[in-house]
């Protein structure tokens, strides 16, 4: 068996602290969704005031926050394959996101359906539960676990394949991926693969699967970014260079990289919904959208992994705290969220002071029934695979035999 290479310590505490904040991120693009204003975003949820600014902030964050959670997620399962092995993933992943994917379908799923069809009722309008995936299924915020599950057993597979091949096969893949790392050309050449990639979009960004039939278009987009995270955790001496110039990177993407892509995204589905322009010209209006927006994703990967390593580098009580929470915060913040925004929708507050209200009051619900009635229970060990001291420590949920207790499914890195 080939031996992974750069033996120190797999933990990355800038890494786990990154997933944290990319977790709660989804308090964000969930919360702003009512407030869009350009008919780019569909949500059922549709609030009396809205604002531009609510897309951009919307594609600003949707553009990098899936795509960094899938790169972590490749990290943390290359770590741990590499710790206790592939058997060991696999029971984890099972354990921490098979198991809580199907409750999760079976419970918030429908409560989701059950908000949103008394939402649209008040317009007049009728819910269709089939046209957003079903009753039952991995729908509006659980494809992520659905998805990272498929992503863990491709990658298992080729993993076994790759253990099998000649030594020399591998050493060359190896020095041709620490180049590539090494490269400054890396940025431009992973954006540039997203435009095939994502072509045959309904939208000229990733979409948001539905039901259980496995979309192979987000499988593939998401795949990649898990295995770049898988070979990162395989040459992790590189991620000071991965995030270098971070303050640079953030800076390009967000002042000149971003206002690009939502000029040539919204205006390019506009003119494609109005069937005015020459197809030829709108096929390159695309491939450059899609190009940009693969800039984007990746300058901000890129920086955030630099600014987490220069300044959030250190764990902590507090970060700790945040990690646990931060997958119980995500399967119960949707739901909890998309009813006070259906609460406020009538309302005539402004824009932000409605948003920041609905994410704070959501951030209460959902730490507050974490720390009464999760964290201490068996549905905490469920998801974390631990239980903590009442004093804030943690302890180790108790396992047969010695092996190991496995890392949280979400947390693992």
């Amino acid at each position: 068996m080939m031996a992974e290479p750069n033996t120190f310590s797999p933990r990355v505490a800038a890494l786990d602290n990154l997933r944290v904040v990319a977790m709660f991120l989804g308090l964000v693009t969930h919360g702003v969704l009512p407030y869009t204003a350009t008919g780019l975003v569909g949500f059922p949820v549709r609030d009396h005031t809205r604002h531009a600014a609510a897309d951009v902030c919307f594609f600003a964050v949707h553009d990098f926050r899936m795509q960094l959670f899938f790169l972590l997620a490749g990290f943390g399962a290359c770590a741990l394959a590499s710790r206790r092995g592939a058997g060991e993933l696999v029971r984890n992943r099972l354990a921490r996101l098979a198991l809580p994917l199907a409750l999760a379908a079976l419970i918030l799923c429908p409560a989701l359906h059950l908000i949103f069809a008394a939402h649209t009722a008040t317009r007049g309008a009728t819910w269709v539960a089939d046209g957003a995936g079903g009753w039952v299924g991995p729908n509006f915020h659980l494809w992520f676990l659905y998805y990272l599950l498929m992503c863990c057993a491709v990658w298992v597979a080729i993993r076994s394949v790759v253990l099998r091949l000649p030594v020399g096969i591998v050493r060359a893949f190896d020095a041709l991926t620490r180049r590539a790392l090494a490269s400054r050309w890396k940025v431009p050449a992973v954006a540039a693969i997203a435009v095939p990639v994502l072509w045959d979009m309904p939208a000229w960004w990733i979409d948001t699967p539905k039901g259980w039939a496995p979309d192979v278009t987000v499988l593939t987009y998401y795949l990649g970014f898990f295995s770049v995270g898988a070979l990162l955790y395989r040459h992790r001496d590189t991620l000071a260079t991965v995030g270098r110039r971070w303050a640079v990177r953030l800076a390009v993407a967000n002042v000149v990289v971003l206002p690009l892509m939502l000029k040539l995204t919204v205006t390019g589905n506009w003119a494609e919904e109005e069937r005015d322009t020459d197809p030829a010209r709108l096929a390159v209006w695309k491939a450059v959208a899609i190009f940009v927006g693969g800039l984007y994703t990746w300058l901000m990967i890129g920086g955030l992994i630099g600014l987490f390593q220069r300044y959030f580098a250190a764990g902590g009580p507090r970060w700790a705290y945040l990690a646990d929470a931060s997958y119980w915060c995500y399967l119960i913040g949707f739901p909890v969220q998309a009813a006070f925004q259906v609460w406020f929708a009538p309302t005539t507050l402004p824009v932000v002071a409605e948003f920041l209200l609905v994410v704070v009051l959501t951030l209460a619900v959902s730490l507050t029934s974490y720390e009464l009635g999760v964290r201490h229970t068996r549905l905490g060990v469920l998801l974390n695979g631990k239980r903590p001291k009442r004093d804030g420590g943690r302890v180790p949920e108790p396992v047969r035999g010695t092996r190991p207790r496995p890392v949280p499914a979400v947390h693992a890195g």
